[in-house]
């Protein structure tokens, strides 16, 4: 919840090689999701976080001075035959906060407080079973500081930017699924290129408009609690939404998620927990036993996303709690996060300026 609120006031701060195709597998961290990829010649595993919402690929590099505590990558660059440091006349050295004398030494700041420092290079990733791709301009990290319980060795970038993994490759579109943060035994899939399509049933997709300018954009109209619409203002969200797979929770200006409370404190008839920190509203369960209730749905522009109660409440038996996983805004700006987008085939057709979804078993893809 913290890292969700971090990126959330940084946002608001910010605010005021084509035909390729790859799949990686994708897991849940514990608020992040993973991909699993490789690094360099010969090729070194690692994983890393995957992020809609920046753009620089990056991998902690060897010998680093602040390094990622759990990090297991053991990449020394100078041990890969692929390894290039890029110059200062590299185009992507200009996109990137840097100094260069001989090579670009770049700094890039996250929302959630996170950093790091290193010397933008290309070398070779590999996805998956796929063939390896040379010439990947990435960020070889010799100072990291990341806000991650997890085993992090790095970060891929997919935003819409020109340093990001996406853009870098041409791919028009990708696409993810993200299994359920209590089933840490299966893992989900990023598709890039054309892999990525939706193979659900058509009746089961719905589509809506992407703006792809700094961040992915959606157009959300309103919420609504089972059959009841809220009586959310129109302009509340100022029809935009920014989906991230970075961010854990979504997060709602006040005026939204208080009648998303009030909604939900009218439905559950449990007792209040209000020793609970970062979460509101929170419940007490009788002897365990875990209510059912409605499902929450998000009406974006032409398309209704269904969240059925496990998208959009935590629920912890052995304490006997569950609450509401959202967050409010501290910037009139709104964040749909990786809880909300759990079990869901999400497809982010960036040259078609859409963004299609549909319920999925993302163990199955």
């Amino acid at each position: 919840m913290r890292r969700s609120q971090h990126r959330m006031d940084a946002l608001g701060e910010m605010l005021t090689v084509s035909g390729v195709d790859a799949r990686a597998t994708v897991h849940d961290g514990l608020g992040e999701y993973m991909m699993d990829l490789a690094v360099g010649t010969p090729a070194l595993p690692f994983s890393a976080i995957m992020d809609t919402g920046s753009n620089l690929v990056w991998a902690q590099c060897q010998p680093c001075v602040e390094c990622l505590p759990h990090s297991a990558l053991q990449y020394d660059p100078s041990n890969s035959s692929t390894y290039s440091a890029s110059p200062c006349t590299d185009s992507y050295c200009k996109a990137l906060p840097s100094t260069c004398t001989t090579a670009c030494e770049y700094h890039y700041d996250y929302m959630d407080s996170s950093w790091t420092d290193g010397v933008l290079s290309t070398e070779t990733f590999t996805f998956g079973s796929g063939d390896p791709i040379p010439n990947v301009t990435f960020g070889c990290g010799y100072n990291n500081s990341f806000n991650t319980p997890f085993y992090a060795s790095g970060l891929v970038g997919l935003g819409p930017g020109s340093l990001s993994l996406v853009s870098q490759l041409g791919f028009g579109k990708f696409s993810y699924c993200l299994t359920s943060v209590d089933d840490l035994s299966s893992t989900g899939t990023l598709l890039l290129g054309s892999f990525a399509d939706l193979k659900e049933p058509t009746s089961a997709i719905r589509s809506t408009p992407l703006v792809a300018d700094s961040f992915y954009f959606l157009d959300l109209r309103g919420i609504s609690v089972g059959a009841t619409l809220l009586p959310i203002p129109s302009d509340t969200f100022a029809n935009k939404i920014l989906i991230d797979s970075g961010t854990t929770f979504t997060v709602l200006p006040p005026a939204a998620l208080d009648l998303v409370k009030q909604e939900l404190r009218s439905v559950v008839d449990l007792p209040p927990a209000n020793d609970i920190p970062w979460f509101d509203p929170c419940f007490r369960l009788k002897s365990s036993e875990v209510p059912q209730l409605p499902d929450m749905t998000f009406h974006f522009s032409g398309a209704d996303m269904v969240l059925p109660m496990r998208n959009y409440m935590l629920v912890d038996t052995e304490a006997g709690v569950m609450c509401l996983a959202m967050n409010p805004s501290s910037v009139p700006m709104s964040i749909f996060g990786n809880f909300q987008q759990q079990d869901m085939h999400i497809l982010y057709d960036v040259a078609g300026k859409s963004l299609s979804f549909a319920p999925a078993q993302c163990d199955k893809l």
